[in-house]
């Protein structure tokens, strides 16, 4: 590859917690991060105290009209 930019999606870890952004959005928390050879990293979240789960590009953690990061483990995050 020529040309390789580092994606925001490399600093994403498991328990990092993000807010979903929008009317019914809560608290979601990174379970699993999927790091693969031919696509960019995605990540599997969990909503907190809740059933749902969805699996996500990584970049669009750091999408300010998708999600906003509460904290990561480093701050005690779950």
């Amino acid at each position: 590859m020529l040309f390789h930019r580092r994606s925001r999606g490399d600093n994403v870890h498991q328990g990092d917690v993000f807010r979903k952004a929008g009317t019914y959005g809560g608290v979601w928390v990174v379970e699993r991060v999927f790091e693969y050879p031919d696509i960019p990293p995605h990540v599997r979240l969990v909503e907190r105290h809740k059933s749902r789960a969805m699996t996500v590009a990584a970049d669009l953690l750091f999408d300010s009209e998708f999600f906003t990061r509460i904290s990561g483990p480093q701050d005690g995050a779950e």
